[in-house]
């Protein structure tokens, strides 16, 4: 029963892989990003002691615990948008919400707002950034139901192969972690 299983989910994995890798044929590149004034500011203030660190939550979702190392970290939130239209430019809002300093913005496409926010940020503050993706609490077949019925379930690996694309030199590539 396990190797069928374990079968059938490569097979689809590989199915969905190839899928997704044809429609990014013909997609559209990473879209610009504008920070609004607060944004901005906690950008900054954030990188003052020379490292940024977002971490990466569904919106609305329970405070996260910085990692030691992370510093100052900002929690990033990317909502799906109101309107069925695709943006050219995303907006980042900032805000401090339950203690803690929120970027969010609004796009149909996790990995690539999360990608072109940090190549944005990289280029704003001269340092490579670094995102952190939580691992999900759910139960593994839950997880590969999600997977196959909405897709969900690629974000770090499509974020990751995004930043590679965009950026060749891995000292100033944006950072992607699974904790």
């Amino acid at each position: 029963m396990q190797v069928v299983v374990a079968g059938g989910t490569l097979v689809l994995l590989l199915l969905v892989w190839v899928g997704a890798r044809l429609c990014r044929l013909h997609a559209p590149r990473l879209p610009g990003v504008r920070l609004d004034e607060a944004a901005a500011c906690y950008v900054d203030e954030a990188a003052s002691d020379g490292r940024l660190t977002l971490i990466a939550r569904e919106p609305g979702g329970l405070p996260v615990a910085a990692p030691p190392d992370a510093g100052s970290p900002l929690v990033f939130e990317v909502a799906l948008p109101r309107d069925a239209g695709r943006a050219a430019v995303l907006i980042v809002t900032g805000q401090r919400r339950d203690g803690q300093t929120v970027l969010r913005t609004e796009s149909w496409d996790v990995a690539d707002a999360v990608a072109a926010v940090l190549l944005h940020l990289r280029d704003r503050t001269g340092l490579p950034p670094g995102v952190r993706f939580g691992w999900p609490e759910r139960h593994p077949l839950t997880q590969w139901v999600r997977f196959v019925l909405l897709g969900s379930g690629q974000t770090v690996l499509l974020t990751r192969h995004l930043l590679h694309e965009a950026e060749p030199d891995p000292g100033r590539r944006p950072s992607v972690h699974v904790d």
